[in-house]
């Protein structure tokens, strides 16, 4: 079998990747020899959610928590990756750098139940035990797993420079280049030992970040609802036998763990959406902000105006529902989701109908809606609202819970602009003009 390495990209969205590449010299080069997935979608908005999705494989295991680090365990069965290879004479070792807060790091076991991922304070340590634990599987002609998580870039995280940086921009792009740095080091380290045609290497973004655009979330930004923007983060393979490229397969964190195993030839099939090695044939992917059974007022004590959200996303769409009703957007022509597209529209009997007639609009917005697009949008909803039902009802029906989210929810619309009033006022312009219209050509004869 080979070796495993992934690489943990705190904060780092698809979208912040694309739009900084001078904070990302090592992966953008190294990217160059991956297969690139241009639509992988985290499953949460949550670092700890996220690993436990990707080592586990498995989106129900804590759904359960009243309080963060609290867990009720559902599927108590599910083994981690980090576990089950250990079982096979790998050399395991999961980092993370720097020092954690509190108990983040090892809610749950998120990493594995055997073992916990180590805490190091010192840069310089947890590189040093990265070495050894490849030295140790080497000399002994055996295979090493190693999960590097440097979270320098994570908001509250910090290494001796970071919150010296004054600019607030200046110190969020000094924790993406420290993040990038450790991947450089990582794959030098690999190099060095004439590993990588031995060793398939995953790095996945755990989810973006939002300064609030979309809501205060009494100031949890890792609370945020799951937009396309949000979800939406970079994953990309290395595996000599692979090549590189791009890939259009819609896929999550759910399958990395398939995919692990697969390309290390390690003989164990779980995820039926994985095939072909490290194709997907999902049609969506379903995220979540907080855990199920969480209540957002004891999170952290303080915090009483977190939405409970969750996710339905595709390529072109995103759907969400909170407890204020469903939202929206084409994720790909409104990249940070900004449009609310239900603003334009009413609901009843689950059905879209648009709000109003669309001759007497202006012809940009006849262009935007019109030629069929109002239609395409109802079928859309139709479709993603019917999968947003289903999983529901399956994650009541593993955590035992009568409703995670109030069905009346889904019964209206959350609106972000008023476009009734809107519509109704250019309508009545509109009659007032052609009335005055008439009334001059009446006058004329």
């Amino acid at each position: 079998m080979k070796n495993l390495v992934v690489l943990h990209l705190e904060s780092v969205s698809k979208l912040i990747y694309e739009m900084n590449p001078q904070a990302f010299p090592h992966v953008r080069s190294f990217s160059q020899n991956c297969m690139r997935y241009r639509h992988y979608y985290a499953t949460a908005t949550s670092t700890a959610m996220v690993m436990n999705d990707i080592l586990y494989g498995d989106f129900y295991r804590t759904e359960n928590t009243k309080r963060f680090g609290e867990f009720i365990q559902t599927h108590k069965k599910a083994e981690s990756f980090a576990d089950v290879l250990a079982t096979q004479g790998y050399r395991t070792l999961g980092v993370h750098y720097p020092a954690a807060l509190g108990n983040e790091i090892n809610p749950g076991h998120m990493f594995a139940k055997q073992q916990d991922l180590v805490n190091y304070a010192d840069y310089a340590k947890a590189l040093s035990d990265v070495e050894r634990t490849m030295d140790d599987a080497l000399e002994n002609n055996g295979n090493f797993m190693i999960y590097f998580c440097n979270e320098v870039s994570h908001l509250c995280y910090c290494d001796e420079r970071k919150f010296h940086i004054k600019n607030p921009t200046d110190r969020w792009l000094h924790g993406y280049r420290v993040i990038d740095k450790t991947i450089g080091d990582i794959l030098t380290l690999l190099q060095e030992r004439k590993q990588m045609k031995d060793t398939t290497i995953i790095l996945y973004g755990d989810h973006g970040d939002d300064f609030y655009g979309h809501g205060f979330n009494g100031g949890y930004a890792h609370s945020i609802e799951p937009y396309a923007n949000i979800v939406h983060t970079p994953f990309m393979v290395y595996d000599e036998t692979l090549g590189a490229g791009e890939i259009d397969d819609v896929i999550c964190s759910l399958d990395i763990k398939q995919i692990a195993y697969n390309l290390i030839g390690f003989d164990c099939q779980e995820n039926p959406f994985v095939y072909d090695r490290y194709h997907c044939n999902r049609k969506y992917v379903f995220s979540r902000n907080l855990f199920a059974g969480q209540t957002p007022k004891k999170i952290d004590g303080y915090i009483s105006d977190v939405r409970k959200a969750y996710g339905i996303t595709t390529p072109q769409y995103s759907l969400l529902l909170t407890e204020e009703g469903w939202r929206m957007y084409l994720n790909q022509m409104d990249c940070t989701c900004s449009n609310n597209i239900l603003d334009f529209f009413w609901l009843y009997r689950n059905r879209l109908r648009h709000i109003c007639e669309l001759n007497f609009l202006c012809v940009h917005y006849k262009s935007y809606m019109g030629h069929g697009t109002i239609g395409e949008i109802q079928r859309e909803f139709a479709r993603l609202s019917k999968w947003m039902r289903r999983e529901l009802t399956l994650l009541e029906k593993e955590t035992k819970q009568k409703e995670v989210l109030k069905h009346s929810c889904e019964k209206r619309i959350f609106y972000t602009k008023n476009m009734v009033q809107t519509f109704a006022v250019i309508a009545i312009k509109r009659q007032k003009k052609q009335l005055k219209k008439k009334l001059g050509e009446l006058k004329n004869r």
